[in-house]
């Protein structure tokens, strides 16, 4: 009951929130943002009773929409009606004027569509048929919130994406997804206008297709969890009912693990193979020399092309361990005879060889950043998980690709790294040149990892005196980039903080750079990271080069982007914890105008949006609290978690991965079921602290007031959690935690009162209490203390 009372007061609060952000800014919120809104000042009231009329679509999708849109609005509080004078028209028109015909989705489409609101009917007109299912998502978004006010703003709607190619890939390998959970993340893609589902079906860890002329492969590599044939046209028939297309991944010639085990000779060193159950990169690959590998790939395409319709088939590609064909005298002897000078000249002439048996089955080849080489034809698309360089490359070279990198949601990641993430950026064309009075010093530093090799990097500085006038950064191989100096947090000479949006994620350093002391940290998000630094004595400026913009005839050959969720750390138990509604974030950035980005305004609306996916089916709230019930008894009240979890966030970016790997917990059969499974990857309570935080900087006191009572009522609920703890052993990971988090909110709570007094910190005292915040956030651990990074942030705001 009492958890029922809290929900219903939050939802109101919400609501309540979300219409006064309207009444003041005259914008909607709903996501994707489109790309024309229209409003005037009449007001269309809502009756209880809605009909829905669909002219001009054809009869299987025209029932599907019908079916979606009268669920959604029913689990809204609305009837579905016949058309009267007392319902509220709602009116579909696809003008496609050639046929009624059922058109599968295919990249190109016309998804363009307008929305009218006026008198007493909603029109939707659209070309297509997809166009029309668009028009129904932001309808459905529209009349959710309408719901509260039984009205709706008259407004016209003028609506197209940006991108053609809007993807979600969902990974059924390393943690096998239901058919049920499968569709769920459907309906939400249809619901954010996400319009390609990329399904990663085959890897090290199992092979998840029944295919006829390879049995094998799932009856010895599946351990049994597999989708048959039956399952995938249904999974596949549905998908296109809503809009979406479906393109699978055969992933070859590495992460072949599962079909090593089922057909060894196919691999370049012959051997019993078992079931890999770890994570990382395994040695099996293909034998490029073998013609019956090519014969195994063409027998697969085909059978894969009987089950996917869609013209791109993805071979994957990617993580190529060469061991193998470097040990093999065989293979060898096969690259002089080709004239092959490596390993990667290998994987070229074997993608070349799938790529003409993908064209024999009327298929274009699509893979990972690793298949992209200019001997191959440039109809296939390469899909970027190394970053806007090699993005950058593909399409400069009259390829197209799609980028991935920024968009793990896999890692856990803010919101807002992802909506930064611009697939056309508008980048510096060169460093700044320093004047006669100004100077040049730089420094390199590496950031250890606990898994794989560390991360090098070089800061170089423009400086006149003891200032820094720019900063720009360089990791690993790539360009250097323009840094933000974040010089609210400085607090001694010497300190010097940056900003960066890296692959890894929001990265930001924080180095004390004296004549005696070069030491430091890095935050990849919320998680700590130490680094070694060392001065440059004569640093060349002239190689501060940044990432050249490519040209508008370049940018055409970038066709979106494609969210990730790869399943080391995720089930069917979490993985809508970890999609939603972040998706809906992501798809902004596809769908929305390049001008949409408004960090502010986002998460105004998200606040918004993560309450209709979840009215809508996405389950990401009831995983959030059916994880956190079974961590106690059946009938506890997990309300003091509840505080508790607002408070924290998953580690960033593959920091879970990599203790989990140091723990020898890195593998398939590790169990899932802790406090950090369940964990949102980010804290609604502290997103809106940091708004009324900014508010408070713009003069309204009343906020900070807010802030104080949100840390008292987390300040009142740590002896509560430190009583559940000892009742139930599954949250026995959790007492450091909890005292790191009671320590944070003491020092919280000391900042906000003072400066809720008009008391300034001084900055001796200030930098007191930062020393201990990064005391308490020195260690890497699964679970962050996400409300100490808040409390800096309150501290640069409270000292004097």
């Amino acid at each position: 009951m009492i958890n029922r009372i809290l929900a219903n007061f939050f939802l109101a609060t919400i609501l309540l929130f979300a219409h006064q952000v309207w009444a003041k800014t005259t914008s909607l919120n709903i996501m994707p943002y489109p790309q024309s809104v229209k409003f005037n000042e009449q007001q269309l009231a809502v009756p209880e009773k809605l009909s829905i009329t669909i002219e001009g679509m054809s009869q299987q999708r025209s029932g599907a929409l019908r079916t979606l849109l009268t669920s959604q609005v029913k689990a809204m509080g609305w009837q579905i009606s016949a058309v009267d004078d007392n319902v509220l028209s709602i009116v579909f028109i696809v003008n496609n004027g050639k046929t009624l015909d059922y058109q599968m989705p295919a990249l190109g489409t016309d998804e363009g569509y307008q929305l009218d609101i006026r008198k007493q009917q909603i029109t939707i007109t659209a070309a297509t048929d997809f166009g029309a299912l668009h028009g129904a998502a932001t309808l459905s978004q529209l009349l959710y919130q309408a719901k509260n006010e039984q009205s709706l703003s008259a407004v016209s709607i003028k609506d197209a994406p940006r991108f053609p190619w809007r993807g979600f890939m969902l990974d059924s390998v390393r943690h096998f997804m239901s058919i049920d959970t499968v569709k769920r993340q459907l309906r939400g893609m249809a619901a954010a206008k996400l319009n390609v589902f990329h399904w990663h079906l085959t890897d090290d860890q199992g092979w998840r297709i029944a295919l006829d002329s390879y049995p094998k492969l799932h009856q010895l590599a599946s351990d049994g969890q597999f989708y048959t044939k039956a399952e995938i046209r249904d999974v596949v028939k549905y998908a296109s009912s809503l809009g979406i297309r479906v393109v699978p991944e055969f992933d070859v010639p590495g992460h072949a693990s599962a079909i090593a085990v089922a057909y060894p000779h196919l691999m370049s060193e012959q051997k019993d193979y078992q079931m890999e159950d770890g994570w990382g990169v395994f040695e099996p690959l293909l034998d490029p020399s073998n013609l019956e590998v090519y014969i195994f790939i063409d027998s697969v395409v085909k059978e894969l092309t009987e089950l996917f319709p869609d013209q791109y088939l993805h071979i994957g590609g990617d993580e190529v361990d060469p061991e193998q064909w470097n040990n093999s005298l065989h293979i060898q002897t096969f690259m002089q005879e080709n004239d092959l000078k490596d390993a990667q000249a290998i994987q070229v002439f074997f993608n070349q060889k799938v790529e003409a048996i993908l064209a024999s089955h009327n298929r274009k080849m699509m893979g990972w950043d690793e298949v992209f080489h200019q001997d191959l034809p440039q109809n296939i698309m390469v899909q970027s998980w190394r970053g806007m360089e090699s993005l950058s490359k593909i399409a400069v070279n009259g390829y197209q690709g799609l980028l991935s990198t920024g968009f793990y949601i896999d890692q856990p990641q803010s919101s807002a790294y992802h909506y930064r993430n611009e697939l056309l950026q508008q980048r510096p064309r060169s460093a700044v040149q320093p004047a006669e009075d100004q100077q040049v010093v730089a420094y390199q530093f590496e950031m250890p990892r606990l898994k794989g090799s560390a991360v090098k990097g070089t800061l170089a500085m423009v400086m006149k005196n003891d200032y820094v006038l720019h900063a720009y950064v360089k990791l690993n191989n790539n360009h250097f980039k323009k840094a933000t100096l974040d010089r609210h947090l400085v607090l001694q000479t010497g300190e010097v903080n940056f900003s960066i949006d890296s692959w890894m994620g929001p990265t930001r350093g924080e180095f004390l750079l004296t004549e005696d002391k070069q030491e430091g940290r890095i935050l990849i998000g919320n998680t700590y990271y130490p680094v070694s630094i060392s001065s440059i004595d004569a640093f060349d400026y002239s190689q501060v080069e940044l990432l050249p913009n490519i040209s508008p005839i370049a940018a055409r050959n970038i066709l979106g982007g494609e969210a990730t969720l790869w399943s080391e750390l995720v089930t069917d138990n979490n993985v809508d914890l970890r999609a939603w509604p972040r998706l809906f974030v992501i798809a902004e950035r596809f769908w929305s105008a390049k001008s949409q980005k408004n960090i502010d305004n986002m998460f105004t609306r998200l606040v918004v949006l993560d309450d209709f996916a979840s009215q809508i089916g996405m389950q990401h709230r009831q995983q959030y609290r059916s994880g956190l019930q079974s961590l106690v008894f059946s009938k506890t009240d997990i309300s003091p978690l509840v505080l508790l979890a607002e408070q924290l966030e998953p580690a960033n970016y593959y920091t879970r991965h990599h203790i989990k790997f140091q723990q020898g917990k890195y593998h398939q059969n590790a169990p899932l079921n802790r406090f950090v499974d369940y964990l949102p990857v980010e804290s609604t309570a502290l997103i809106k602290m940091r708004q009324q935080l900014k508010a408070y900087q713009q003069g309204d006191k009343s906020a900070l007031q807010a802030i104080v009572d949100q840390l008292r009522v987390w300040h009142f609920n740590f002896d509560k959690v430190v009583s559940l703890i000892k009742v139930a052993p599954k949250l026995d990971d959790l007492p450091l935690v909890v005292q790191q988090a009671r320590d944070v909110n003491t020092l919280a709570l000391t900042v906000a009162q003072s400066c809720l007094s008009d008391v300034k910190i001084r900055r001796a005292e200030a930098k007191r209490i930062k020393n201990t915040l990064r005391e308490l956030h020195r260690t890497s651990k699964e679970i962050i203390v996400a409300s100490n990074l808040f409390t800096e942030q309150l501290l640069a705001a409270c000292r004097a």
